[in-house]
């Protein structure tokens, strides 16, 4: 006890309010959250840049290539439906777009039908019949977006919209499309589809949300007519990298071999597991074919289209469980800007925008260093 009269020492204790305790935590959780709105406003204002920056296939490019019965059909821009005689290596025919599209810039081959697309505004899908493909059987205009492509097997055709909705319906036995048409939309747009054979499920590129990009596994189920989504797995390399262009060609592509699904994308060539629709596992990634925009599949054999300073197709060996080995390659020119890829028998058919189509034969393959 102090004596009587004494002052109060000058340092007394000074009680604290409870609010000026949680005033630096505040602070901490504001910068944090700053800090997060910059990391993600960056992402997405590299996403718009990108988008709005991405190269366009020139007016007449030579972009898509499907292959039927010794002819290579060829998205040729303005200029319409290319078609080489992979015999002769000669152009057959040049068959300008049939109103009312204005150009095709996507093809699909399936069942003696050739499927083509105008995938510029407002949009229009095209069947062609493959014995007489001067005029087309029937047509649909169709909701597009900056990237859509079209996909088509067993009486199922499918164009992927872009940012517009995918649009799904189906075609009978003499190229009519039918009236019903059923719509979807997986997230903020779909760049891409691929049909299996079969016809039951989609392979669909799908940007989910920011810079996020996914593929999306649906089934497709007939009476009704429905398009039922059932697993998505995310890829983190997908995206606007090098070697896509608009208006149809975004590098997130896939190819189908039973419940395998090889996808080609800025990271590579993915090898997918889909024998669990609901659960879809990436089983192996090839980094060589980064960036990679294109695989088909033919036989027991892969080729993958890289793109960048490196540009070159890869083959690979498939074994009996569907997974790939690298076997051989074949190395671009300087300068070359691959499109798609395509095969004809052992022959690999690469599509080069200004500079058309290139042949290449299995002899002219490496199989020592891989390009």
């Amino acid at each position: 006890m102090k004596p009587p009269g004494c002052p109060e020492p000058y340092n007394r204790p000074r009680t604290v309010a409870a609010g000026d305790m949680t005033k630096p935590s505040r602070l901490s959780i504001t910068l944090i959250l700053l800090v997060l709105l910059i990391v993600a406003g960056h992402r997405w204002i590299a996403l718009g840049w990108n988008a709005w920056h991405y190269p366009v296939a020139a007016a007449s490019g030579r972009t898509q290539v499907v292959v039927h019965d010794g002819l290579a059909y060829i998205a040729a821009g303005a200029d319409g439906l290319e078609i080489v005689d992979l015999e002769t290596h000669r152009r057959k025919a040049l068959l300008p777009p049939a109103a009312p599209a204005d150009r095709i810039d996507d093809v699909a081959v399936a069942d003696g039908w050739l499927f083509a697309l105008d995938a510029t505004p407002p949009g229009h899908l095209l069947t062609f019949s493959l014995a007489r493909p001067s005029l087309p059987i029937d047509q649909a205009a169709v909701p597009v977006g900056p990237f859509s492509g079209v996909s088509a097997a067993a009486g199922i055709v499918i164009v992927s919209g872009g940012t517009s909705q995918l649009t799904l319906r189906e075609y009978d036995r003499n190229g009519r499309l039918g009236t019903e048409v059923v719509t979807g939309d997986f997230g903020r747009g779909q760049p891409d589809v691929a049909v299996r054979p079969d016809g039951r499920m989609a392979a669909i590129s799908t940007h989910t949300f920011g810079p996020d990009f996914a593929i999306t596994f649906a089934e497709i189920q007939r009476r009704p007519l429905r398009l039922k989504a059932r697993g998505q797995l995310g890829l983190k390399n997908a995206g606007f990298t090098e070697g896509g262009f608009k208006p149809a060609h975004f590098p997130l592509t896939a190819a189908w071999n039973g419940d395998r699904v090889y996808v080609a994308d800025g990271g590579g060539m993915n090898v997918i597991d889909l024998a669990d629709p609901d659960h879809p596992r990436l089983l192996q990634r090839d980094r060589r074919a980064q960036p990679a925009i294109d695989a088909i599949v033919s036989g027991g054999e892969l080729d993958v289209l890289r793109a960048g300073p490196h540009p070159a197709v890869l083959r690979y060996r498939l074994d009996g469980s569907g997974l790939p080995t690298l076997a051989a390659g074949w190395s671009l020119p300087s300068g070359s800007r691959p499109a798609a890829v395509a095969r004809h028998g052992a022959d690999v058919l690469i599509t080069e925008h200004e500079r058309g189509l290139q042949v290449v034969a299995p002899a002219d393959l490496s199989r020592g260093d891989m390009p």
